[in-house]
């Protein structure tokens, strides 16, 4: 299990990153740094096949970098900030509303259980709590604790975490995270964005 949720930290560690902001240009470049093995590259599941295309297209345009990270942060407010209407809107409470309103009793919810697992959201980025950035944050920082605390002998308190963490994923996160995924592959043209959707989608699942 611990083995596992090394490499899930991993991708919650990449993706957390590049849905919460638009790219650095220090992200892209450890990006194209990535190396997948060969049989990694040949395995058919789409988290690899996302990293392999997030990888290639980071590599194909680090002759262009500063040009390629402008296009880059337009297609992400596009994408999800607007300025109407964003075709992957990035907050659960849009997906979870019969209103598709934004800040709900979802939203709240969301920071019940940051709060509950002693992750307190203090205005960050100035976005709510709800957005698919800091609910990759959270899941990353639950992630960490867990195998820290593995390591350090307190099965305990790891067990906790890790039953926070596994209902917040199949209650909340599951809920809406797969629509999501698909407004942004059905929504762009840019590799680096479809790749960590199909990342993110296979992820959740």
């Amino acid at each position: 299990m611990i083995d596992e949720l090394r490499e899930e930290l991993y991708l919650y560690n990449l993706l957390r990153q590049v849905f919460l902001r638009e790219p650095t240009k220090e992200l892209v470049t450890d990006i194209s740094n990535i190396s997948l093995s060969e049989e990694e590259e040949e395995a058919d599941d789409e988290i690899n096949h996302g990293l392999k295309i997030m990888i290639d297209s980071a590599k194909n345009n680090l002759h262009r970098l500063d040009e390629w990270l402008e296009e880059l942060a337009l297609e992400y407010a596009r994408l999800f900030i607007g300025p109407k209407n964003p075709p992957a809107v990035p907050y659960a409470s849009f997906y979870l509303s019969e209103s598709h309103s934004l800040m709900t009793e979802e939203t709240i919810d969301v920071r019940k259980r940051y709060l509950e697992a002693n992750m307190a959201v203090k205005n960050l980025y100035s976005i709510p709590d709800d957005h698919i950035g800091i609910e990759l944050e959270f899941i990353y920082y639950l992630t960490q604790k867990i195998i820290e605390l593995f390591e350090q002998g307190q099965r305990e308190d790891a067990s906790r975490l890790f039953e926070i963490r596994s209902n917040f994923l199949s209650e909340h996160v599951s809920q809406w995270v797969p629509f999501f995924s698909d407004k942004v592959l059905d929504s762009t043209q840019e590799d680096f964005y479809k790749g960590a959707a199909l990342i993110l989608r296979f992820l959740i699942y």
